[in-house]
Protein backbone atom coordinates (compact mmCIF):
# COMPACT_ATOMS: atom_id res chain seq x y z
CA UNK A 1 0.00 0.00 0.00
CA UNK A 2 1.39 2.97 -0.96
CA UNK A 3 1.98 5.97 1.55
CA UNK A 4 0.73 9.30 0.52
CA UNK A 5 1.50 12.94 1.38
CA UNK A 6 -1.30 14.88 1.44
CA UNK A 7 -0.37 18.67 1.61
CA UNK A 8 3.33 18.12 1.73
CA UNK A 9 3.18 16.90 4.97
CA UNK A 10 4.97 13.26 5.20
CA UNK A 11 3.46 10.69 7.16
CA UNK A 12 6.78 10.46 9.04
CA UNK A 13 5.95 7.49 12.07
CA UNK A 14 4.15 5.28 8.37
CA UNK A 15 7.76 6.13 6.53
CA UNK A 16 9.90 5.00 9.38
CA UNK A 17 8.17 2.02 9.78
CA UNK A 18 8.36 0.82 5.97
CA UNK A 19 12.09 2.02 5.93
CA UNK A 20 13.12 -0.76 9.05
CA UNK A 21 10.65 -3.40 7.30
CA UNK A 22 12.63 -2.90 4.21
CA UNK A 23 16.17 -2.81 6.42
CA UNK A 24 15.48 -6.23 7.58
CA UNK A 25 13.93 -7.94 4.04
CA UNK A 26 17.27 -6.53 2.26
CA UNK A 27 19.26 -7.99 5.61
CA UNK A 28 18.37 -11.15 5.19
CA UNK A 29 18.25 -11.69 1.52
CA UNK A 30 21.96 -10.60 1.62
CA UNK A 31 22.39 -13.10 4.15
CA UNK A 32 20.25 -15.80 2.11
CA UNK A 33 22.20 -14.74 -0.92
CA UNK A 34 25.81 -14.81 0.82
CA UNK A 35 24.57 -18.46 1.74
CA UNK A 36 23.95 -18.00 5.25
CA UNK A 37 20.37 -19.52 6.15
CA UNK A 38 18.32 -18.60 8.93
CA UNK A 39 18.96 -19.71 12.51
CA UNK A 40 16.85 -22.61 14.36
CA UNK A 41 16.26 -19.70 16.86
CA UNK A 42 14.86 -17.15 13.98
CA UNK A 43 12.84 -20.15 12.52
CA UNK A 44 11.60 -21.04 15.99
CA UNK A 45 10.72 -17.83 16.66
CA UNK A 46 8.38 -17.63 13.14
CA UNK A 47 4.79 -18.29 12.50
CA UNK A 48 3.54 -21.49 10.99
CA UNK A 49 1.60 -20.91 7.60
CA UNK A 50 -0.23 -24.38 7.06
CA UNK A 51 -2.47 -25.13 3.97
CA UNK A 52 -0.22 -22.54 2.30
CA UNK A 53 -0.10 -22.21 -1.43
CA UNK A 54 1.35 -19.55 -3.67
CA UNK A 55 -0.93 -16.82 -4.83
CA UNK A 56 -0.47 -13.35 -6.58
CA UNK A 57 -1.85 -10.24 -5.23
CA UNK A 58 -3.11 -6.73 -6.55
CA UNK A 59 -0.55 -3.69 -5.62
CA UNK A 60 -1.20 -0.17 -6.53
CA UNK A 61 0.33 1.42 -9.14
CA UNK A 62 0.85 4.33 -11.84
CA UNK A 63 -0.47 4.20 -15.26
CA UNK A 64 0.35 6.93 -17.94
CA UNK A 65 2.26 7.92 -20.65
CA UNK A 66 5.98 7.95 -19.74
CA UNK A 67 8.82 10.46 -21.31
CA UNK A 68 12.11 10.56 -20.77
CA UNK A 69 12.48 7.03 -19.76
CA UNK A 70 15.83 4.78 -20.16
CA UNK A 71 13.36 2.12 -21.66
CA UNK A 72 10.16 3.35 -22.41
CA UNK A 73 9.29 5.18 -25.95
CA UNK A 74 6.30 7.36 -24.55
CA UNK A 75 4.09 5.85 -27.76
CA UNK A 76 1.51 4.27 -25.26
CA UNK A 77 0.74 4.19 -21.83
CA UNK A 78 2.78 2.12 -19.28
CA UNK A 79 2.19 1.17 -15.94
CA UNK A 80 5.33 1.38 -13.02
CA UNK A 81 6.52 -0.67 -10.77
CA UNK A 82 4.53 -0.81 -6.98
CA UNK A 83 3.94 2.25 -5.92
CA UNK A 84 5.00 3.65 -2.84
CA UNK A 85 4.97 7.21 -2.07
CA UNK A 86 2.25 9.50 -4.28
CA UNK A 87 3.10 13.23 -3.26
CA UNK A 88 1.03 14.91 -5.86
CA UNK A 89 1.46 18.80 -4.07
CA UNK A 90 4.92 18.42 -4.60
CA UNK A 91 4.45 16.79 -8.37
CA UNK A 92 6.43 13.03 -7.62
CA UNK A 93 5.67 9.72 -7.07
CA UNK A 94 8.55 6.54 -6.10
CA UNK A 95 8.08 3.91 -7.37
CA UNK A 96 9.60 0.25 -6.57
CA UNK A 97 12.19 1.08 -9.21
CA UNK A 98 12.20 4.96 -9.38
CA UNK A 99 11.05 8.71 -8.80
CA UNK A 100 8.64 9.71 -11.41
CA UNK A 101 7.51 13.83 -11.80
CA UNK A 102 3.71 13.84 -11.99
CA UNK A 103 2.87 15.57 -15.11
CA UNK A 104 -1.11 16.16 -15.91
CA UNK A 105 -3.20 13.66 -14.03
CA UNK A 106 -5.44 11.85 -16.46
CA UNK A 107 -8.61 13.56 -17.16
CA UNK A 108 -7.79 16.93 -16.99
CA UNK A 109 -8.14 19.33 -19.67
CA UNK A 110 -5.37 22.57 -20.18
CA UNK A 111 -7.57 24.27 -22.39
CA UNK A 112 -9.84 25.96 -19.94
Amino acid sequence: MPIILAGGAPCVGELDAEIARLTELVRDLTRIRDGVAPTAPELDAAPVLSDWRAATRLVDCLVGRPSGHPHLSGERDAVTSPLWLLDEDRGYARSESRFWRLGVPAGVRLDG
